[in-house]
């Protein structure tokens, strides 16, 4: 059986292990940089092929993932000039790992089935530490026989594949996942901060909260910074944060659906993105939380 050809767009935290650990289960990889060579660098040294342009990666691909920030990024990688299409063939595959608007998605698939090529969403759960080691979880949306293609490929970094159903609905639920994840970490956040301004020890409030109905898979990674200023279990950026909580609200309005719980969480996302920093992780909301309640990260009120 011919083995696939891979291309790999997008080479950052995440995109960066994925790929590695595709070249190491021995499929031909080619990769293009972007802003930072450094990545491209290591995996030149793993194997992989440098392409300048994703109309280069195209021609020479069977199969092209792209993970990148925004669907405005995936589009211009796809149709713009010297994208993806300026040197697609008939049968390609790409395989969006971006969190992206479904709708997007949706129209994007539309176009480039025009061409013979087929558009995949496969967004992603877990870490950069996940990704290293080949543990993702990786939710895909698309047709059955062009999942069961992609998979044996997806395995190379993922522990769990999940088939959601069709194009776009991947990326839906994704935006789902991210809003019960992004609430918890919110109400972490600000519950630290109620600890520290009614001196509540905050060790005691991890250790009480991680034995209870109150217990989630945000209270740790959140508490670390809060409690160690680490962050080494949730690096997920403000920045994403923000942007995938916009396209859900984005997302509820085409379909007519309400929320009471959406809009407060944009906010709290938007306050923290603007006080530490669109880079900063998710944990790092505590200190917006903590400014903007008048209090230090020593807890004492300014």
């Amino acid at each position: 059986m011919k083995q696939e050809r891979i291309g790999f767009i997008g080479l950052g935290l995440m995109g960066k292990e994925m790929a590695r650990n595709i070249v190491r289960n021995g499929y031909p990889l080619s990769v293009m940089a972007y802003r930072n060579r450094s990545p491209l660098e290591v995996l030149s040294a793993e194997g992989a092929v440098e392409v300048v342009s994703a109309a280069e990666m195209a021609k020479t691909s069977d199969i092209v993932f792209i993970c990148v920030k925004t669907s405005e990024q995936v589009s211009e990688i796809v149709t713009g000039t010297d994208g993806l299409m300026a040197g697609a063939h008939e049968g390609l595959i790409i395989v969006d790992c971006s969190t992206a608007h479904p709708e997007s998605t949706e129209r994007l698939a539309e176009t480039v089935a025009e061409h013979g090529v087929t558009l995949v969403d496969a967004p992603l759960a877990r870490t950069p530490r996940e990704a290293r080691e080949g543990r993702l979880n990786v939710m895909l949306g698309g047709d059955a026989s062009t999942v069961t293609r992609i998979t044996p490929v997806i395995e190379s970094f993922a522990e769990n594949i999940f088939h959601v159903g069709a194009v776009g609905s991947a990326h839906k639920l994704k935006l789902i996942n991210n809003f019960l994840s992004l609430g918890a970490a919110a109400l972490v956040s600000e519950a630290a901060t109620m600890a520290a301004g009614m001196d509540v020890p905050q060790n005691k409030l991890l250790e009480i909260c991680s034995q209870g109905g109150a217990n989630s898979a945000m209270l740790a990674p959140v508490m670390e910074w809060v409690l160690q200023k680490e962050c080494t279990k949730l690096q997920f950026s403000l920045g994403n944060a923000e942007k995938d909580m916009r396209y859900l609200a984005e997302t509820l309005t085409e379909y007519r659906l309400t929320s009471d719980m959406l809009p407060p969480l944009c906010e709290f996302l938007k306050f923290a993105r603007n006080d530490v920093g669109e880079e900063s992780f998710v944990p790092q909301a505590y200190d917006s939380c903590m400014q903007r309640n008048g209090m230090g990260s020593d807890g004492n009120k300014h």
